[in-house]
């Protein structure tokens, strides 16, 4: 039985990615990639890039409470609703930069450096990148290079300098901050969807406050009527809180009217004062 090489295992998913998202060419930096000799770094790679398209391509995990037939429109109202998701969205995003950055990182070359005056004239070269060299491999890099948006470009620029001149903590160093870059502080999509979520849940604390405050308006005003009517109650002997609630009805509706609290109706008034009086009886106030 063949084994499959990590280039083969990521040349698949890459090619299901492409398939799926009807992409019509394979990227330019496979190029690059396919250029270089066998060995253990390239079969790595390989495998990095593999892991990394594959969580690129997996589900976020707070899909599965995002309900059924929700609109892009509407997505973040409903992850506005789960108390977790805008961290579980950041906890994702920041193992995509790790795996970015790990995919991206070089380690110490035995190769002999170029001369300085190469590595000065890459490092401040302007876009596009041009070169004398005939190297087919490096033309490739370059154009890879050049054709990405200038602030990206200019990230590769900086740590492939780097990297030339054997600084390759500080190369690494590069490479976080552009991994960082690339899927969260540029990332429009993602922010996008932070924004929203963060502004639906303001309006639905709004909307809670709004609701609480008013159920404890409305309650606070019901327990002054409550607390009279029994006042009343208490100032005389009835015989049952029936006959009470229907000989102080009147008085508590006046109060009541005073406060801005409404009965449905005087009938109404009457029934639920017989209520309280009642329950006021059996818990012995």
């Amino acid at each position: 039985m063949t084994v499959e090489s990590s280039q083969e295992k990521f040349t698949k998913t890459l090619e299901g990615i492409i398939e799926q998202n009807a992409l019509p060419d394979k990227p330019d930096f496979l190029k690059v990639l396919y250029s270089l000799p066998d060995s253990p770094e390239k079969d790595q790679m390989f495998e990095d890039m593999e892991m990394m398209f594959s969580a690129m391509t997996k589900p976020s995990s707070v899909s599965n409470k995002i309900p059924r037939g929700t609109s892009e429109e509407t997505v973040a109202k409903e992850l506005a609703k789960c108390p977790d998701s805008q961290n579980t969205l950041a906890e994702e995003q920041q193992t995509l930069v790790q795996l970015f950055s790990e995919m991206l990182s070089l380690p110490p070359s035995d190769e002999q450096l170029p001369e300085m005056d190469t590595v000065r004239k890459f490092a401040n070269a302007d876009f596009p990148i041009q070169t004398d060299s005939s190297d087919e491999d490096e033309a490739a890099l370059l154009t890879l290079i050049n054709s990405q948006p200038e602030a990206i470009a200019e990230f590769l620029q900086a740590m492939m300098a780097c990297h030339m001149s054997g600084l390759n903590k500080t190369a690494n160093f590069l490479n976080r901050l552009f991994s960082q870059h690339v899927f969260v502080t540029a990332n429009s999509s993602y922010q996008t969807l932070q924004t929203e979520i963060t502004k639906n849940k303001g309006l639905f604390e709004t909307a809670s406050k709004a609701g609480k405050e008013g159920r404890n308006k409305r309650f606070g005003k019901r327990d002054k009527v409550l607390e009279y009517a029994i006042e009343l109650y208490n100032q005389r002997d009835y015989e049952n809180p029936h006959q009470a609630a229907q000989l102080i009805t009147d008085k508590v509706l006046q109060f009541a009217k005073k406060i801005d609290y409404k009965f449905s109706s005087p009938y109404q008034a009457t029934r639920t004062i017989t209520n309280w009086l009642s329950q006021s009886i059996k818990s012995g106030k």
